[in-house]
């Protein structure tokens, strides 16, 4: 319940509460069959840091997603990835992302 609390906030609320909802429900899902979760709620904590302006902090967490979704699979993950990826494009000249689409397309491209 709490990540779907989390992703209201993200949309129609204020996304400071979504990244802390986001941040302590990850930090729940530790078990193994649980890293497909764990990846999509990190990913939407990643979104919004993006909405906080912090799109350096969120890069970060999307480099340990895209690391997890290599070993998972899941179209859901790729899907939560993408759009992380696309929330980017202001800032697509800097190296932090430059070097996250390097990691999507060594770990993730086909």
């Amino acid at each position: 319940m709490r990540g779907f609390e989390g992703v209201c906030q993200l949309y129609v609320g204020d996304p400071a509460v979504a990244h802390d909802q986001f941040a302590a429900l990850a930090g729940a899902l530790r078990a193994p069959r649980q890293k497909v979760q764990r990846i999509i709620v990190t990913t939407d904590q990643a979104l919004a840091r993006i909405q906080l302006g912090e799109p350096r902090a969120a890069a970060d967490l999307l480099h340990e997603c895209v690391t997890a979704a290599s070993a998972t699979g899941g179209r859901v993950p790729l899907i939560r990835l993408r759009r992380a990826r696309q929330e980017l494009r202001p800032w697509r000249r800097e190296n932090f992302v430059a070097d996250l689409d390097d990691h999507l397309m060594e770990a993730l491209g086909r």
